[in-house]
């Protein structure tokens, strides 16, 4: 679902393989037609759990869109847990609790509101996470022009209102 006129919707996801020691995360910002504005992919490194890639990659979305001067956004997340540890309806860990105290900052600046959505409708930002697993570097996009390959499909499905589910 797009947002309102006006506002911008920021999905964020993880892909979290403890046994391959591999986690990723990614991002993409889109405006009320679908359209990408920016997207984004990295590779964590000594994260602890799912929950950790996810927070770390929610401010860091947060962080590039304040950045950027986009300031009232949607959020969007397959994660139930982070939702709640976010909005302060779950105790937070105390291993994230510099990530969460560093999204409550971000977020005071923000215009944002956080909201759970099924796997079905984020998996754009999951198949950007899944791409953060395999590069080595920070992968930034202001633009949907140069999404990977494996993020085009599901974004041009997710743009026209059409759900896809992953295996």
């Amino acid at each position: 679902m797009q947002p309102p006129t006006g506002r911008l919707k920021l999905n964020v996801d993880e892909a979290f393989k403890i046994t391959a020691d591999v986690a990723g995360g990614g991002g993409i910002l889109r405006d009320h037609k679908g359209i990408c504005m920016l997207a984004f992919a990295k590779n964590y490194q000594g994260v602890i759990s799912a929950l950790d890639v996810e927070a770390r990659t929610l401010r860091d979305g947060f962080m590039i869109c304040c950045s950027k001067g986009f300031l009232d956004i949607i959020v969007e997340t397959d994660s139930l847990n982070l939702v709640h540890v976010v909005t302060g309806h779950t105790p937070r860990p105390w291993e994230l609790t510099c990530i969460i105290q560093k999204v409550a900052e971000i977020t005071q600046k923000l215009k944002a509101q956080i909201k759970h959505v099924h796997r079905e409708a984020n998996q754009a930002a999951h198949s950007l996470a899944g791409h953060g697993c395999t590069t080595e570097h920070f992968s930034f996009l202001d633009s949907g022009a140069g999404l990977p390959h494996v993020v085009k499909g599901p974004y041009r499905l997710d743009k026209v209102g059409y759900p896809t589910f992953r295996p």
